[in-house]
């Protein structure tokens, strides 16, 4: 080492800095918790257990109870559309997975 080189004393952080340190930790941990989207499985069981609360609510409602469902278990649902939720949802009543009790899948060419 020259005369002009400092050693660090690496057991010793000031104050200040491991406070600053310690705060971009926050931040960097509160961005990667960002809320993931629903997998299909994901969306299979929301869709089974709105079924089971379903009973005597209107159709139009059934999307908006598997959407709530899906944001009470933390996922992002942005791109999750009614489309996929119905397509879903004839798919596991034609299957036998879930009972039709909204009676909106038609039973023609099955």
């Amino acid at each position: 080492m020259s005369e002009n080189d400092e050693e660090l004393d690496l057991d010793y952080v000031p104050e200040d800095v491991l406070r600053e340190v310690l705060e971009e930790e926050k931040k960097l941990a509160k961005r990667r918790k960002k809320r993931v989207y629903p997998s299909s499985r994901d969306i299979v069981e929301a869709i089974i257990e709105a079924v089971k609360m379903a009973r005597g609510i209107h159709p139009d409602e059934f999307p908006d109870l598997v959407l709530r469902i899906l944001e009470d278990k933390g996922f992002d649902t942005r791109h999750v559309t009614i489309k996929r939720i119905w397509s879903t949802y004839e798919n596991l009543v034609r299957r036998g997975v879930v009972r039709d009790v909204l009676h909106v899948v038609s039973n023609k060419g099955y």
